[in-house]
């Protein structure tokens, strides 16, 4: 995500690179905020009568924002609201209604309502950005003949190799032989992978992704569970780069935000039951910041995106040396989290 806030002027200046980034315009726009982009408006000249009719013009527009959605199956943000102002005047009128598509590569500015930038928007910026560095996966697009193996970083897709399968059914006495030294080297590359932390991604049109992670169970059982087996229509470039278009990448950063979000929940459940260092609920959590006792402040988003409570005492918190952790409203540990709203793992008992 690219962005750049201004405080003075309570703007943020938006970008999406990814399918994930959208939905982070989706937390940052909200009824009520203004937002300054570009659309297309159909100008339905005086002689046509259907509404449908005329011509598409490019303008640029400034809409209080009424509605905001999320469109996933078109991958795109609509933000709708009424026209404040509009370039070129005569196919933008004040007072009527319009929308701005926020697609990957869209440029917005959103003005918050408040006049200020919050540290529920901070915190969602900085939580896009620290997403987008944590991407590591090993991707192997497989078939019976040959294995093409991609590291996805940060930076993108960086082709590494390919592995070719001497497996020939038309050789049955030697097949089984060839094919295990095909999986095995294959293996290995896993192993590597693992070992550095990154995530394994098997994919290809047909069984041969199936076979090798059966083989990987009964050679090394944890590589074989690390494995996230996906189709592709090939097992060349282009199915590693139809799995990166399929937003690979967006599931693999929510799959270790959902992990994160299970670790946290279930140590703060432990400290409950041992009646350890832990503070929930507004007042408890209130009382431990004031204290400096707050080693670690746990928030779910949309109580920090509402509550100036709930914000006041994470902007305590992180001044006192704590860290935040913000719980995404769309997973189920954070449904869970919800009961407790905010809590925070103490330094010390108070």
């Amino acid at each position: 995500m690219k962005a750049k806030i201004n405080e003075e002027e309570a703007t943020i200046r938006l970008e999406p690179e990814t399918l994930e980034d959208l939905w982070v315009v989706t937390r940052l726009a909200q009824a009520g905020d203004t937002v300054i982009g570009t659309a297309w408006r159909r100008f339905k000249a005086r002689d046509l009568e259907r509404a449908e009719s005329g011509e598409k013009k490019r303008i640029k527009v400034e809409l209080r924002i009424e509605n905001v959605e999320y469109a996933e199956s078109a991958n795109k943000v609509r933000l709708t609201g009424v026209i404040l102002r509009g370039e070129p005047q005569e196919f933008a009128p004040a007072g009527e209604h319009q929308t701005i598509d926020v697609e990957i590569g869209t440029r917005v500015e959103i003005k918050k309502k408040e006049g200020k930038i919050g540290v529920f928007e901070r915190k969602t910026l900085d939580a896009a950005r620290k997403r987008a560095t944590r991407i590591d996966a090993l991707i192997i697009a497989l078939d019976d003949e040959s294995a093409t193996l991609a590291q996805l970083t940060p930076s993108g897709v960086r082709f590494t190799y390919e592995i070719e399968s001497e497996a020939s059914k038309r050789d049955p006495k030697s097949y089984a032989e060839f094919r295990k030294k095909y999986f095995s080297e294959i293996l290995k590359a896993c192993e590597a992978a693992a070992a550095r932390g990154a995530r394994l991604i098997v994919a290809g049109p047909g069984f041969a992704k199936d076979d090798f992670r059966k083989y990987a169970e009964r050679a090394n059982s944890d590589i074989a569970k690390r494995i996230s087996l996906e189709t592709t229509s090939n097992a060349e470039r282009n199915g590693v780069n139809e799995l990166v278009k399929r937003g690979v990448a967006q599931k693999l950063l929510g799959e270790q935000k959902q992990t994160l979000e299970w670790e946290k929940l279930e140590e703060l459940k432990k400290r409950i039951a041992r009646d350890g260092l832990i503070a929930y609920g507004n007042d408890e959590v209130e009382r431990a910041v004031e204290a400096r006792a707050c080693d670690e402040i746990l928030v779910l988003d949309e109580i920090l995106r509402k509550d100036g409570k709930a914000q006041r005492a994470v902007e305590r918190a992180e001044r006192g040396g704590a860290s935040a952790f913000i719980f995404d409203s769309r997973n189920e540990a954070a449904r869970e989290f919800a009961a407790f709203g905010i809590a925070c793992f103490l330094r010390y008992k108070l």
